[in-house]
Order: structure tokens, then sequence, then C-alpha cells
């Protein structure tokens, strides 16, 4: 779990959460929001695509499976969007070509149930990790 001062550089940060649990997506908007972040939260693609490309936020957090299209799909739109968005993905299925998909984009696969610890410390060494190449310019 990070500490207090970890999770300070995640605070204002713009996420967007794509999940079609219910249980899932309070869970996912109340650990982002005890962390700082605004968080903005959807259950579908179509919701997700429409918020993305209006206003592409800093950190997407998507299930995979959402329907017709997936999770890796709005994680693809968001990288042509903003570079150095930080990408997590999520699913209770441990599918390893997703998994490698995911990686792929530079995106991190958080497998479920989710533990609100392990995501904060996921976000935070993806911002850390961000950070040279957004004071590059990148």
């Amino acid at each position: 779990m990070p500490t207090v001062s970890e999770s300070l550089p995640l605070w204002g940060i713009r996420a967007l959460v794509v999940e079609p649990d219910q249980a899932d997506r309070d869970l996912l908007v109340a650990t982002l929001t005890s962390a700082g972040l605004v968080v903005t939260a959807t259950d579908t693609f179509s919701r997700a695509h429409t918020r993305l490309v209006r206003r592409p936020p800093a950190v997407l957090i998507t299930e995979i499976r959402l329907g017709y299209h997936n999770g890796l799909h709005l994680a693809h739109i968001a990288r042509w969007l903003r570079r150095q968005m930080i990408l997590v993905v999520t699913s209770h299925y441990r599918d390893p070509v997703l998994t490698r998909d995911a990686a792929a984009l530079g995106a991190t696969f958080v497998p479920k149930p989710l533990s609100p610890g392990r995501l904060l410390l996921t976000l935070y060494r993806a911002y850390r990790a961000a950070l040279p190449a957004q004071y590059a310019g990148a």
C-alpha cells in the first residue's frame, strides 16, 4: 500500500474509469478519489469513447470485457490521443494474450478482485515512470 506521501503526486489528476460492474466501479471511484484523483466513471465502451475523445484524462482504467469492443480498443484510442496517458486494464480472466496485448500498449494489467492498495501502487509507479518523458516534452 502506498504511503500518504506516495499518493500525493496523484492529487488532482483526471482519471476515466470504465467498468460495467457497479460494485467494482464504486470501489474504483472510492479508491481513486481517496487518493486525490478527479474521477469520471462510466459503464460502456460508447460512453467512455465519447468522454475519452472530448477530454482525454491522464489515467484510463478499463475492464477488458466491454461487449462488442473491449478495453484494449479504448487503450489504443487513448494512446493515440495522449501518448503519456497511464493505462490500466482489469479483468477476472487472466488471459495471457490480452495481458501481452495490454503490455504492448504500455498498459498495466491488474487482475480482479481489485485491491485498492495494489491499484494505487500501480498508478504511483506508472506516474513516476512517466515523469521524465513528460518533462522532456514527449
